[in-house]
């Protein structure tokens, strides 16, 4: 653990701050969207102590990171089942810090699983310390009991989807809709390349069809989901050969794993072009059709307006846990929210080389159908709603660390 270091530049620096706010932030996604309530609150606040879990992007805005949540990321029930010794020693080291710290709130962001044992931890030894929840666990999906655990531990909801605001205010739960940090964290199209740039890039053809491949941001992902796609590449290569295939590298850490994976076979090494993380959006922006796994990508690419297949494959002991307490038919983004079968999904058993193939040459070959798919992408935008979740959330937070 690193705080000491980071926490004595901190006092030295800047004197004792004026508060102090805990936040719990597991992956890198939130990470990135936290980063930018931080700034926020600073802005605010300028001595406010921020710390807690969280990683690069919040370290980046001012926050001390006691834990970086990518080294215990995991994907699966199997894959958390490894770790809850060290989350649970997680758990105990920050209920140490909160006795030192007496943080004036605590912000806990997503990570349902562990965030909201750690909200009945807090409020057991803490029955006043309000305790803030942005990006709500989707109880609306499966765990409905989990609403129970909010309604005994959290002081206020901040969500980012206008129906769990109704959700919530239903179950005499204190919330407020802030926005969705994706409505305002995309870049502009103007800032992106356009296809011509990105082509000449990334060595491709700008006239002729570009799938673009999105296995995971994370090491297990892409160990269970990539090898399902570059078999795909193969087998769609052989019956659409002007069809190029571009693979998004989520972050750098694993862009070494994904070269190598790919640059081992020598037809993908020919066939397919890797994508550094900064073109990821450009890549959504200029593709003709996407291959997704299941998760925040499928929802970015609804707002660029893109046919997709959404796929996805877990550890069988994770998938039927899932499957008993799943609310919903669908698991995609663009299908919850339109409400119907909209986006193709390849889950488990379905999550083959041989749909995946038949499902993109179903979307390829049919110009209209891909078109009439975009039309209404564009129009889910709105299901979003409006809002700034950076500034509402930092106004909500302010309230309270001022008093």
């Amino acid at each position: 653990m690193n705080s000491l270091g980071v926490k004595e530049k901190i006092v030295l620096t800047h004197g004792l701050p004026s508060a102090s706010l805990m936040v719990s932030v597991g992956d890198l996604s939130a990470d990135k969207h936290t980063s930018k309530l931080i700034n926020k609150l600073k802005s605010l606040q300028p001595n406010l102590h921020i710390w807690g879990l969280g990683s690069s992007a919040m370290r980046e805005a001012g926050a001390e990171i006691l834990y970086d949540c990518q080294e215990f990321s995991s994907i699966g029930i199997v894959g958390v089942l490894k770790i809850i010794p060290f989350l649970a020693q997680v758990r105990q080291t920050l209920m140490k810090e909160i006795e030192k710290r007496q943080p004036k709130a605590v912000l806990l962001v997503d990570y349902g699983g562990f965030n909201l044992i750690l909200a009945r931890t807090i409020r057991s030894r803490y029955k006043n310390l309000p305790i803030y929840y942005f990006i709500s666990p989707q109880v609306w999906g499966s765990r409905p009991w989990r609403m129970h655990t909010i309604a005994n531990t959290i002081t206020k909801m901040l969500v980012i989807f206008p129906f769990e605001e109704n959700l919530y205010a239903k179950k005499n739960i204190p919330v407020t809709f802030v926005g969705h940090p994706l409505t305002k964290n995309l870049p502009d199209s103007k800032d992106l390349l356009d296809r011509k740039q990105f082509a000449s890039k990334y060595n491709l053809d700008p006239v002729q069809p570009i799938i673009s491949i999105f296995p995971g941001s994370r090491k297990n992902e892409i160990k269970n989901l990539l090898p399902v796609t570059l078999t795909a590449i193969k087998k769609l290569n052989k019956e659409r050969p002007e069809v190029q295939f571009a693979i998004s590298q989520a972050n750098k850490d694993l862009a070494a794993t994904i070269e190598k994976t790919v640059n081992s076979d020598p037809l993908l090494a020919k066939i397919t072009k890797l994508i550094s993380s900064e073109d990821s959006y450009s890549l959504m922006s200029v593709c003709d059709l996407a291959w997704a796994k299941s998760g925040t990508t499928t929802l970015e690419l609804t707002l660029f307006a893109k046919p997709m297949l959404i796929f996805y494959r877990a550890d069988w002991i994770s998938y039927l846990i899932f499957l008993a307490f799943k609310r919903t038919h669908k698991v995609g983004w663009p299908n919850l929210l339109a409400g119907k079968d909209l986006i193709p999904e390849l889950i488990q058993l379905d999550c083959s080389p041989e749909k995946l193939v038949q499902y993109s040459k179903d979307i390829l070959d049919v110009p209209g159908l891909g078109k009439e798919i975009s039309l209404e992408l564009m129009a889910l935008k709105n299901k979003l709603g409006e809002g700034n979740y950076a500034e509402s959330c930092a106004s909500e937070l302010a309230q309270v660390l001022s008093n």
